[in-house]
């Protein structure tokens, strides 16, 4: 009898004990993971936002440069604004969302950057913020007129003073892809407060009751694209048209992008540059899976020529080292026409 009840105990304390076995698997919570579910309609890193069918995206980079040129010279970066040596780190914080609608794809993008220059008060700027649907957007950004032709190659510094136009306005743009490889574009853009351009001083920006107005068009192929942008500055009554080219050949690409002012005896927002034409020209060269070399030179009617030269160099997949080389010819007139700067600016940058 004795033995009985031991082993009826037994049974009793078992039972109870995988019961609170159980409970406690039941009251522990889910991995982490369970909550995210990957959305892949819009491209790679994005996921669900929980509770909603909204993607979301966030990345960005983290860069350290460090540059010297010509001490001779002001205004330069390499050089640093005269000095010989210059610094600077900055945070850049990306964010972008989408959601299918009836319309297509409603989506947002912001971006931020936190930099700081030669150990100087740390700067905010707001690089891009707008919304997208059905084609059209609404927001910050840059131009049509710059971003329809792109940089001007893959270089550190791909302009000094033959500045190709890239700066931000607020604006609305309709842009039109076909599948046939075609593309077009218009925005009316807020001209008031524009920075001029540090080598033009007779361009402004004004406040306007009329927008400025960009329209564009172009073809890709599977070799080669060409690109075409006009810009209108309705307080300037004048404006700017590039076109652009670009081809591939196996390890090389090459681009060429040719711009003209419509009143080359003043600058605009369009044309930033000297005189009534600028030229800028390119190429990249993937020497490796890990090591690209890329150079760019741009030219203006006003005898300003300048040339970049650098190897990018991936040493793990996110992080690059870029050391650059540039030249900058006549960046001082009151130097004289035959005024160089040479400078020099290595990069450390982490994207994520």
């Amino acid at each position: 009898m004795r033995t009985g009840r031991i082993l009826l105990a037994c049974a009793v304390a078992f039972a109870t004990a995988e019961a609170r076995a159980d409970d406690a698997v039941v009251a522990t919570p889910p991995e982490p993971s369970a909550y995210v579910r990957v959305c892949d309609a819009f491209g790679e890193g994005y996921f669900f936002i929980p509770g909603t069918e909204t993607c979301l995206k966030i990345g960005g980079y983290l860069r350290v440069e460090a540059a010297a040129g010509d001490p001779n010279q002001q205004d330069t970066f390499p050089g640093g604004g005269g000095d010989s040596w210059s610094t600077r780190a900055r945070l850049d914080l990306r964010a972008s969302t989408a959601t299918d609608t009836e319309y297509g794809p409603l989506t947002t993008f912001a971006e931020a950057e936190i930099q700081n220059d030669d150990n100087g008060p740390t700067e905010i700027n707001l690089e891009n913020i707008y919304l997208e649907l059905g084609g059209l957007r609404f927001g910050f950004s840059d131009t049509l007129y710059t971003e329809f032709t792109g940089d001007a190659g893959n270089t550190i510094k791909d302009y000094y003073d033959v500045d190709y136009g890239d700066f931000g306005r607020t604006q609305v743009r309709y842009t039109y892809d076909t599948e046939a490889g075609f593309a077009f574009a218009v925005a009316a853009e807020d001209g008031s407060d524009d920075n001029a351009s540090p080598a033009l001083p007779d361009s402004r920006g004004d406040d306007d009751y009329m927008p400025d107005l960009v329209v564009a068009g172009g073809y890709d192929a599977d070799a080669f694209d060409i690109r075409a942008v006009g810009g209108y500055d309705a307080s300037m009554e004048a404006g700017a048209i590039k076109l652009r080219l670009d081809g591939s050949l196996g390890p090389v690409d090459l681009f060429a992008m040719g711009g003209w002012n419509t009143d080359g005896d003043a600058a605009n927002t369009y044309a930033r540059w000297s005189g009534d034409w600028a030229l800028w020209v390119g190429g990249s060269f993937k020497m490796t899976e890990k090591a690209t070399m890329n150079a760019s030179a741009n030219f203006d009617d006003g005898g300003d020529a300048e040339a970049s030269l650098n190897l990018s160099y991936t040493v793990v997949p996110g992080f690059t080292v870029t050391p650059e080389l540039n030249y900058r010819n006549k960046m001082d007139e009151k130097a004289g026409p035959d005024a160089e700067d040479w400078g020099g600016v290595i990069r450390f940058q982490r994207n994520f």
